[in-house]
């Protein structure tokens, strides 16, 4: 009987998960980087002025010694308005009044409404683009009738864009995901062995399944090298546990050891606060080095409580890319971590 619950425990799953993946449509997006965003200016005199958009919308991660911004902004006169159209983001800082490529190009795609609304803006506006040019793709129009109430109003905006364009990434991320396809019967096996669910894209394998009895599941993708471990250690009080950076990070380094043969670098560690899905959670971004050959890269791992099983779960992400830009590819990872739960698909 146990078998046959457990049998059909999996059809229902797959079931849920096939229902909700045949929803998703056809994809056929710009080419380019989620982390890329195209900024056209209705005037060219606004385009040095753009330097403040981008601090204030920015942030830097260090992965190891180098440093990226997390997003790339490429700045375009209003007469080069159609080179933004391959872009997955676009903004638009438009001082209404100003004619022109640019302002043409917007009143033939905004709505009637959206019009009236820049035309009669004099501190700001901000009017949201669905696919103006391509599927997928996420634009945003800043508008005010005069250059000094524009600027100082993209600022103002600045922190909510960039949440927009992050989140909105993550979205397109995992659709593209479940598109191409994910693992759901190794999504279904971990759920029954260890109760923990999570949406694993095809391309990722499953390379150590609980290492000489440790308790841990590692998921990787090559090419470059990136891999997603969930580790666990027994807790009688979990959320006591997540109380203390210092027995987090012991964690970490016994899983790191247990399972990949690698010491963290403690002088590079970063801690945040963050969730994993609707759990909070504690974030610590560092680097590993490997003793089983010379070579390191970054990590960000989460910690999370979980009560009703007496453990505290590591999600780890890690990545080994020499001489490549690390910031999407850890974008790409996070957008699968957020899926994590420990709680059953419901229909």
């Amino acid at each position: 009987m146990r078998i046959v619950a457990c049998c059909l425990l999996c059809v229902t799953l797959l079931g849920l998960v096939s229902c909700e993946y045949d929803e998703e449509k056809p994809i056929f997006m710009a080419p380019g980087s989620y982390g890329d965003i195209a900024v056209v200016v209705s005037d060219e005199a606004m385009m040095s002025a753009v330097d403040d958009l981008k601090a204030a919308m920015n942030e830097e991660f260090t992965f190891v010694l180098a440093r990226e911004t997390r997003f790339n902004f490429d700045v375009f006169p209003p007469d080069q308005v159609k080179l933004c159209e391959g872009y997955k983001n676009i903004i638009f800082l438009w001082r209404v009044g100003d004619g022109g490529p640019m302002a043409k190009r917007l009143r033939g795609i905004l709505s009637d409404v959206g019009e009236q609304q820049a035309d009669r803006s004099r501190t700001g506006v901000r009017l949201d683009l669905k696919n103006p040019f391509a599927s997928y793709q996420i634009g945003v129009v800043l508008a005010a009738s005069d250059r000094n109430s524009l600027l100082s109003f993209a600022r103002r905006q600045a922190a909510e864009l960039s949440q927009v364009f992050e989140t909105k990434s993550s979205e397109r991320i995992m659709r593209r995901y479940r598109y191409e396809g994910l693992d759901t019967q190794l999504m279904n096996d971990l759920w029954l062995k260890h109760r923990f669910w999570m949406e694993i894209p095809a391309v990722y394998r499953i390379n150590q399944h609980e290492p000489d009895g440790y308790p841990g599941v590692e998921l990787i993708q090559n090419e470059p090298s990136r891999g997603i471990t969930v580790a666990w250690s027994h807790s009688v009080d979990p959320m006591l546990i997540m109380d203390h950076q210092a027995i987090l990070l012991e964690l970490r380094k016994e899983m790191g050891l247990k399972m990949h043969g690698e010491d963290i670098a403690e002088d590079f560690l970063t801690w945040r606060r963050d969730t994993v899905g609707d759990l909070p959670a504690w974030r610590v971004e560092g680097a590993w080095t490997s003793r089983r050959f010379e070579g390191g890269g970054p990590f960000w791992s989460w910690f999370v409580a979980d009560p009703d099983n007496q453990r505290v779960i590591c999600i780890d992400a890690l990545c080994y890319a020499p001489g490549l830009n690390k910031m999407d590819y850890f974008r790409r990872m996070r957008t699968i971590v957020q899926t994590f739960t420990l709680e059953r698909p419901q229909s």
